[in-house]
């Protein structure tokens, strides 16, 4: 008995001793692990260089970081969020994205200019980090962009007091995403009001599991092994012309269900609609020009030419029930409220869904198909849209362009 229970002694003295060298050489390895796995972790941020407690306020990305990477079939968010699998790549001929980040974490060559014609601030569709020209590539002769993936409007308030608008610019752009700065603002605001940081975000009510690469590293294998059984209702057929393949984002569908009393009740539509209009004040008082660009998430331009039991197998499977006659009946409320917010307070509301989707309907894909961003054609679209617009006369004098 004493040899048995010395052999046991022996084997989990072996086995603890290997899980934490194995342990130890993941955290080493931290930033060569699959993407997919190490962004679950609370420390990926941080150990990626991103600064969450900024003396702005907002986040931050690595300063000077030398970006170089290749956007193959496989890449995209759609792939890590939905059910979405290899079995559904669609063919794209693989390109390498690469640029230096400033020292601030964006995407502007230096020197800054002190004085420039355009700044532009925005999330992730502003950061383009997957594509090589984004749409405000060369658009104007001076001008800084902000753009920072997962932030929404009230922190992109705190990048355009802090840098964009002590270069004095002619023309400022907010380039608001319909799918999910409703939520990210909600998210900031009550981040705000409780004092707390990014930082103290991330690791709050955490347990020491869960900054362990091993334990997520099972999780991970647990997850692909459940997601591999499931039958999965992506792809879909757009009925375009030619038909498209499409998937998106389901959890961004109710932001498109709300009516418009429920929109503009809600916290997250006040918090949104306070620091829109507080921009354009700062803007405007400075005598420059205000520009509220909408951004459709992808499920705003594909839902009308989806069939009825497409629409309704895809609602089905959301966590809150949600009717098809919902989304038909709101499909546009949130663009309607911003373009009457912007004729209210005398700033120029540009709406990019005309022209993404006359692309759409013409069986264009704007979006890439396992992502919920643009991909270049999409940049395109907008750059034209928005180039348009900063022609013309008198922008201040604009406010329903």
């Amino acid at each position: 008995m004493a040899k048995l229970l010395k052999f046991f002694l022996r084997a989990g003295l072996m086995l603890l001793i290997t899980l934490v060298s194995l342990e130890i050489v993941l955290q080493l390895a931290f930033l060569q692990l699959p993407q997919t796995l190490i962004k679950r972790m609370p420390q990926y941020q941080e150990r990626y260089g991103i600064r969450l407690n900024t003396e702005h306020g907002a986040r931050q990305y690595p300063p000077k970081e030398a970006v170089d990477f290749e956007v193959t079939s496989h890449s995209g968010d759609l792939y890590q969020i939905t059910c979405l699998s290899a079995a559904h790549i669609e063919s794209i001929e693989p390109y390498r994205v690469a640029y230096t980040r400033d020292r601030q974490g964006f995407r502007n060559r230096e020197p800054w200019p002190d004085d420039v014609e355009l700044v532009i601030v925005g999330d992730s569709f502003t950061a383009a980090e997957s594509v090589r020209r984004p749409y405000w590539d060369g658009i104007a002769e001076s001008m800084l962009v902000f753009g920072l993936p997962g932030s929404g409007t009230l922190e992109q308030k705190l990048l355009l007091e802090a840098f964009g608008l002590p270069r004095q610019p002619e023309i400022a752009v907010l380039a608001y995403f319909g799918g999910n700065d409703l939520t990210d603002n909600e998210s900031f605001a009550k981040l705000q009001q409780a004092g707390l940081t990014f930082a103290d975000k991330t690791h709050q009510n955490r347990n020491p599991l869960d900054y362990l690469v091993s334990f997520h590293l099972v999780l991970f294998l647990r997850d692909s092994i459940l997601a591999a059984g499931k039958d999965c209702h992506y792809p879909q057929v757009a009925l375009t012309e030619p038909p498209t393949s499409v998937a998106f984002l389901d959890k961004l569908i109710p932001v498109i269900a709300l009516g418009e009393s429920a929109l503009r009740a809600s916290e997250m539509y006040q918090f949104t609609q306070a620091a829109i209009i507080e921009m354009s004040a700062m803007v405007q008082s400075r005598g420059a020009a205000f520009v509220l660009m909408y951004i459709p998430q992808k499920a705003e331009l594909y839902w009308e030419f989806l069939s009825q039991e497409t629409r309704q197998f895809i609602l089905d499977r959301l966590e809150e029930p949600i009717s098809a006659d919902q989304v038909d009946a709101n499909l546009t409320v949130q663009r309607q409220v911003l373009a009457s917010l912007a004729a209210e307070y005398g700033f120029v509301f540009l709406d990019l869904s005309p022209s993404l989707a006359d692309a759409v309907q013409q069986g264009q894909s704007p979006y890439f198909f396992a992502d919920t961003h643009w991909n270049q054609t999409g940049h395109d679209i907008a750059k034209a849209a928005l180039l348009k617009i900063l022609n013309q006369p008198a922008l201040d004098k604009s406010p329903d362009l």
